[in-house]
């Protein structure tokens, strides 16, 4: 099979619609090109997204970039799958869904791994490509705060991990469902003097009750395995919480890396 042509990866999120093109099968990502993002909202109802889609997308697979696959990693249910896979057939282009548990390098202990967010199953294969650790917490700040614990022993494995409101979602949530609370950013000093404003102590309360969260999961993980585990951050609000986890590692357009892996391995697969 000929490694020929560019693979449009697809990160559709709760927030955006993230894609972007990536050159070579073989080669590792790391930045991406031809990057593309869309309000989510854009998309809704998804029964529907078919034009949005064709509007947004098409444009990228009948450009004069040659696209040999697009990558998708879906969390916004089958109706979006369904659109994307129309404009796909439409442009002669196969699509390729990320699967949870599909290669026996990493597998998840999920009771139902079709489940588990592909968001959160992308993070963890790209973890696994860079990792060269036993214990792993992979921490994602987007919509939802997500933790994942990954170990390696005979192959990689993810035990399973929490779910908990995201940065964004506290700060709205405090606006919208109190009298006077205002809407505040996350206060990313993090410096240990006492808040003295209302926006500082919900600015700062949000990353501290954050990083509280890691922290716990991260004494747990140390309990049990002797160890500190690799902590690494990925989401729009990493950067910002890496100021208050200042021992962890940025894992930049983790998605998408782990989507390349994902065809990469499959391809290895169909091709043994």
């Amino acid at each position: 099979m000929t490694n020929a042509g560019n693979l449009l990866c697809i990160d559709a999120g709760n927030t955006f619609v993230k894609w972007c093109l990536h050159a070579c099968v073989n080669v590792r990502f790391e930045q991406p090109s031809a990057f593309f993002s869309h309000a989510t909202a854009e998309f809704k109802p998804f029964s529907g997204s078919l034009s949005a889609l064709q509007q947004h997308l098409a444009p990228g697979l009948n450009s004069t970039h040659a696209v040999k696959a697009v990558l998708l990693s879906n969390v916004l249910g089958p109706d979006f799958e369904q659109s994307v896979r129309s404009v796909c057939e439409a442009a002669g282009v196969p699509l390729h869904v990320l699967t949870v548990n599909r290669h026996a390098e990493i597998q998840s202990a999920y009771e139902t791994p079709a489940t588990l967010g592909k968001d959160r199953w992308a993070a963890c294969m790209a973890l696994m490509e860079v990792s060269q650790v036993k214990v792993n917490l992979l921490v994602s700040f987007g919509t939802a705060t997500t933790l994942d614990v990954v170990v390696k022993n005979t192959h990689w494995q993810h035990l399973g991990g929490f779910i908990v409101p995201g940065v964004e979602t506290m700060l709205r949530s405090l606006h919208l469902n109190t009298a006077e609370l205002p809407k505040v950013q996350l206060d990313s000093t993090g410096t240990n003097s006492w808040p003295v404003s209302t926006q500082q102590a919900i600015g700062r309360g949000v990353g501290r009750i954050q990083k509280a969260m890691v922290d716990s999961v991260a004494a747990q993980l140390q309990s049990e395995h002797g160890s500190p585990p690799a902590i690494w951050l990925t989401g729009g609000f990493a950067p910002a919480m890496q100021v208050h986890l200042p021992q962890a590692t940025l894992l930049e357009y983790a998605v998408f890396k782990g989507l390349v892996l994902d065809y990469r391995l499959a391809q290895k697969g169909a091709t043994a």
